[in-house]
């Protein structure tokens, strides 16, 4: 029996910092971040596939106490569900901030939540990835580019 598997590349989370007006002085910045990729996907598996994890390191300087990570929706424009895609072909997964993947990291709009980190020090957060189980999609490399933003 052969069975059809699905490649799927990392999904990029690119950086932008974005800045809320600070009194107090201070700043933020992303020190690293570690992209996310799911490996193989295997259209008949009855279980999702959750081997994606990532994370994002930040620091800042000054009087901050927090700072809030927020990552859009990707070529999607939805929390509900992320979309990879390979030219037209397309592949449902989402982004959380728990490893039991329950709770969806977003804007904090809709059903999504935000991260809040402690600004005095150093912080890396993980990223858990998800795609459902038993997709129909086709052999390809699945991409989505996920803007992540550090308000402070």
């Amino acid at each position: 029996m052969n069975v059809l598997t699905l490649r799927t590349a990392s999904v990029a989370i690119v950086l932008a910092a974005t800045s809320l007006p600070v009194f107090a002085g201070g700043s933020c910045h992303v020190d690293s971040i570690v992209g996310i990729s799911f490996g193989i996907y295997d259209v008949f598996a009855s279980a999702p596939n959750n081997s994606g994890v990532g994370s994002i390191t930040v620091s800042c300087t000054g009087n901050l106490q927090h700072a809030v990570i927020t990552l859009s929706a990707g070529h999607s424009n939805s929390f509900g569900s992320r979309v990879m895609s390979s030219g037209s072909r397309s592949l449902n997964y989402n982004l959380y901030i728990n490893s039991s993947r329950s709770t969806v990291w977003g804007d904090g709009t809709g059903s999504s939540h935000t991260v809040t980190i402690n600004a005095a020090k150093s912080t890396t957060v993980s990223v858990f990835g998800q795609i459902p189980a038993r997709q129909d999609a086709s052999v390809g490399t699945y991409t989505d580019n996920i803007l992540q933003t550090v308000e402070f």
